[in-house]
């Protein structure tokens, strides 16, 4: 090594990093040996069941002697027994090899092809690790990085096949995020066996990226990853408003108590050893995100009514989205439930207005107008002075007034966009009727929001940009919530 080489990584790092090495192909044999013995009809598991069972005993018996070989009890290369340890656990490997060979020829003869391909990865893993004890030597433990090396197996489609659920999930999106294309078909086909719907990455910067654009409910993080390690990860995930209160599990077969620490200092809800065993992994998720349920059932339910005529149907679908995005951030504490008038049930039994949700009994009133004050409403519904409203959205915003007036809610908050409307000039009843809306609408503003003198009684927002509006609103509404919250505190 030259001079001015990198400093070589200490003799403990090194040990802790070639631990996990070996220990995520051993896991890997496990795990598809414990898939295949889960697959297995009742006949075929009575023919299969002795050699599978020979396997998965080889695999724990290679993890203890990961740990007996190079534990981190050891403090020199002089304290490890290279060759003893490359002979005893090639022996077990060579047993893991015949007894996967002979189950290879079994399925062959009995038409079992269904689990060739996790007899592959079983023998894939088993010759990486094999490689990995071939290059195992005194002058590389001193080396400034460890060189074990052996062609990783090759990555692998996520598994589309059904199975019959072995352990109990309660269901949830979960994303997966492992360097290691083995962990994550294993993963994925334990969590879809769960009821659980999972996605996977392979590295902590494809994970930020889909974070910001799909939500889940939690996320299975592996610790030790190339480039972004899992711990960047986490750290990054939990300094985000809108992430931090996802769940996050850490994984990672280092049994580096100081990793585990800093993990959960750094807002990991659990950490889980590899190889994991799936009971306990699926009950960590499970408790996990009971958690989470728990803590939106405990916050404060905060109704929002969102008010518009039909030319403004791209901003209302902004506020929802919006609201989306500060339950995620306000959870735990707040949980805003959006009120469209699309997306209720409505009955030609009765008039729109007599079945939507009062906005006088909601916490935050929005109004997004533009180019329209809206259709018409029966005679039937007027106001307490017996005048007939403008329209449904006029009900809707006096009705919100009215409750403010007499209860101090809903906090009502207004936006008009500027700009005018395209309308086809061939179509003049359209244009003239257009026309007539934007004269009511400015009527009725007026009329409502400013006074004798001219003056403005009312405040309202104006904005050009659906980009604008969407700033504009999740600054306002956060600050509303924060200070709903803060009254009730």
């Amino acid at each position: 090594m030259a001079e001015h080489d990198a400093e070589p990584t200490d003799f403990k790092t090194r040990l802790s990093n070639l631990r996990h090495d070996l220990r995520t192909p051993v896991g890997h044999i496990m795990g598809y040996a414990e898939l295949i013995e889960e697959d297995m009809d009742e006949e075929g598991l009575k023919a299969c069941q002795h050699d599978l069972q020979a396997i998965h005993t080889a695999g724990q018996k290679l993890l203890a002697m990961v740990d007996q070989f190079f534990g981190d009890t050891k403090t020199s290369p002089e304290e490890i027994n290279i060759q003893d340890a490359q002979f005893q656990m090639r022996l077990q490997l060579n047993h893991i090899a015949g007894y996967a060979e002979m189950l290879r020829e079994d399925a062959i003869d009995e038409e079992r092809t269904e689990i060739l391909g996790d007899l592959n990865h079983i023998a894939d893993a088993q010759k990486l690790v094999v490689s990995m004890l071939e290059n195992i030597d005194s002058d590389l433990l001193d080396n400034s990085e460890m060189k074990v090396t052996g062609a990783k197996p090759a990555p692998v489609k996520p598994s589309t096949e059904t199975a019959s659920t072995t352990i109990a999930g309660i269901g949830g999106e979960i994303l997966i995020v492992d360097d290691d294309p083995a962990n994550r078909e294993l993963l994925t086909r334990r969590l879809e066996r769960g009821g659980y719907v999972s996605v996977a990455v392979g590295s902590g910067r494809e994970a930020l990226d889909l974070l910001a654009e799909r939500k889940f409910d939690l996320i299975l993080l592996d610790q030790m990853m190339p480039g972004l390690s899992g711990l960047e990860t986490l750290q990054t995930i939990k300094a985000n408003a809108r992430l931090r209160a996802i769940p996050v599990i850490m994984l990672s077969a280092s049994d580096d108590s100081t990793l585990v620490v800093q993990c959960i200092l750094s807002g990991a809800e659990d950490y889980v050893a590899k190889p994991f065993n799936p009971v306990l992994l699926t009950a960590r998720i499970n408790a996990c995100l009971e958690k989470v349920r728990l803590r939106r059932n405990a916050a404060r339910q905060i109704k929002v009514f969102i008010s518009s005529p039909g030319d403004v149907i791209p901003e209302r679908l902004i506020v929802k989205s919006v609201l989306g995005r500060l339950n995620d951030e306000f959870t735990g504490r707040a949980l805003m439930i959006p009120i469209l008038w699309e997306e209720e049930p409505l009955l030609a039994s009765d008039t729109f207005q007599a079945q939507i949700h009062p906005p006088r009994e909601t916490e935050i009133y929005i109004g997004i107008l533009w180019s329209r004050i809206g259709s018409p409403l029966p005679e039937s519904i007027k106001r307490p002075d017996g005048t007939i409203y403008d329209s449904g959205t006029a009900f809707e915003f006096e009705d919100a007034l009215s409750g403010y007036l007499k209860n101090s809610f809903p906090e009502m908050l207004l936006y008009r966009k500027s700009g005018a409307p395209t309308v086809s000039l061939q179509d003049k009843d359209m244009v003239l009727e257009r026309i007539d809306q934007i004269d009511r609408l400015k009527n009725y503003v007026e009329k409502h929001l400013m006074g004798d003198d001219g003056s403005y009684a009312g405040a309202f927002h104006m904005f050009d940009s659906p980009e604008q509006f969407e700033t504009m609103i999740e600054m306002h509404v956060r600050k509303l919530v924060e200070r709903l919250l803060s009254r009730s505190d």
